[in-house]
């Protein structure tokens, strides 16, 4: 008897837990709304007309189901957990896509990294195939993970994060070299005591 199922039926509210590393930003992406845990900040990405820039437009409240989301907090681990059927979303826009469970996703995308210009999307290898095997039509999305696709033509290797503020964020800092004992060489290649 169906009624009997119904009534003997209950939901358990799922919870996805989301570890940030050192960078303090992460991707997520989840089958279910989901409340926006305290001390984390979650942003609609969108790339810009010149291709150039992720822009950023913060997320309150609850995110949605079935889209990615770029998260960025404190080094540690956070619970998303599910809302109630009918909680109203955010209506910030995103672009990011993402899977569930570990996929292997066919074309040009910019996936979160820490790379040489700093915590950014970085355009993403393409070195597998639809099976994972060795190739280079497709990249591997791990589980949860979101990403952003490159939009056709996509010329750069990089996106600045764009707060559209005029604020933008990459470059953690640069540091110099200490070159107080370092060993100096005239143009002909003889060592010198001074430069």
């Amino acid at each position: 008897n169906i009624t009997d199922f119904e009534a003997s039926y209950t939901h358990v509210p799922e919870t996805y837990n989301l570890t940030i590393g050192p960078s303090n930003w992460a991707t997520i992406y989840l089958d279910f709304k989901a409340t926006i845990p305290e001390n984390v900040k979650v942003y609609g990405v969108k790339v810009s007309g010149d291709g150039t820039k992720a822009l950023l437009e913060e997320v309150t409240g609850v995110i949605d189901a079935k889209k990615g989301y770029l998260v960025n907090g404190n080094e540690t681990s956070y619970s998303f957990a599910e809302t109630e059927l009918n909680a109203v979303a955010s209506t910030v826009e995103t672009d990011m896509l993402g899977s569930v469970t570990d996929t292997y996703v066919e074309g040009a995308a910019y996936v979160l990294a820490n790379g040489t210009s700093g915590v950014g999307f970085y355009l993403a290898k393409l070195n597998k195939d639809a099976d994972g095997n060795e190739n280079n039509t497709h990249f591997k999305n791990n589980a949860n993970k979101a990403y952003l696709p490159a939009p056709a033509g996509a010329e750069s290797r990089f996106l600045v994060f764009n707060f559209g503020d005029d604020t933008e964020t990459a470059i953690e800092g640069i540091e110099a070299e200490n070159t107080a004992n370092a060993v100096v060489y005239d143009l002909a290649g003889r060592r010198v005591q001074k430069a």
